[in-house]
């Protein structure tokens, strides 16, 4: 299996040369395995460079793209993906049931004429929508793929890609469960503090001992305490995550768009310098960047 980022920053796209070592775009994960369709998670901007790589690769004909979630940095690339025009393509699109649309009627909308010259129902790739929740399914011949649902403003989805006994999750746009009744009477403040350990013990159970976590990272912990509820994660509590299911590696992702480049290696060096101990069972962690290249 080898993953490749085509974006990884959060919320807007952030190009320039103070971007340039990490990348500007939004998220966009490609996963390849030999003889298998190919598989894009989120269609931020990273995927327009994508769609250009696919159509000079003869090989590719079937393309299953995954949406974690609909919110604008996650799929504001699609529209711009080359493989949509071509009718040589067979392209399935997978994301959460939403409150009030399904998938199809959100992506269109987002192509209509008075966003975009180009409508769906103009593409000429051979298209369909699929409505997922949290499920186990196959693609292709050896691909497993299970979903879990993740703490964010709107539905959102958890990947994990299993080939061969090895996996890849990718958890971008999570916060930690929190107690939501932590003011209310004694009674009330038991029920949403087992509430919240139980969605968390769901979520590291799912992410059990696998081979690459990407997960979101895009505050500090100290900025987290003013953005509780925005649907991210800071730096340490997505390493703890990692550290709590046994991952082998961490890959933070959805770097917050005023970011830096120095101000990420800044980051990552105080979260490793912290939790580094001979004895914490400390993983590996490092930043997701555009072009990383990733074989498991």
């Amino acid at each position: 299996m080898d993953i490749k980022f085509w974006g990884v920053r959060g919320s807007i796209p952030s190009p320039g040369p103070d971007t340039s070592q990490f990348g500007g775009n939004t998220p966009c994960v490609e996963i390849r395995n030999e003889n298998e369709p190919l598989i894009i998670l989120d269609a931020g901007t990273g995927i327009r460079k994508l769609g250009l790589d696919i159509m000079q690769d003869k090989s590719v004909s079937e393309i299953h793209i995954f949406f974690s979630h609909t919110h604008w940095d996650h799929i504001q690339g699609l529209p711009f993906f080359l493989p949509l025009f071509s009718p040589k393509y067979t392209i399935k699109l997978y994301g959460p049931v939403h409150y009030s649309k399904n998938l199809e009627q959100i992506l269109s909308q987002q192509m209509e004429y008075t966003y975009f010259p180009v409508r769906v129902q103009e593409l000429a790739a051979n298209l369909s929508f699929h409505d997922i929740a949290e499920t186990d399914f196959c693609i292709g011949k050896e691909v497993k793929i299970s979903t879990k649902y993740v703490n964010h403003p709107v539905v959102c989805l958890a990947y994990k890609i299993m080939v061969n006994g090895k996996s890849f999750i990718y958890a971008t746009d999570h916060e930690p469960y929190r107690n939501l009744f932590a003011d209310g009477n004694e009674n009330d403040r038991e029920e949403g503090r087992l509430v919240a350990q139980e969605q968390t013990d769901a979520l590291i159970d799912f992410l059990d001992g696998v081979d690459t976590l990407c997960v979101d990272g895009q505050y500090t912990p100290k900025e987290y305490k003013s953005r509780v509820g925005w649907g991210h994660s800071s730096v340490d509590h997505s390493y703890q995550l990692g550290k709590e299911s046994g991952a082998k590696e961490v890959i933070l992702f959805h770097h917050d768009p005023d970011r830096t480049d120095a101000d990420l290696q800044i980051i990552l060096s105080d979260l490793q310098n912290r939790s580094w101990s001979p004895l914490s069972g400390t993983i590996p962690v490092r930043l997701a960047r555009e072009q990383l290249v990733i074989t498991l």
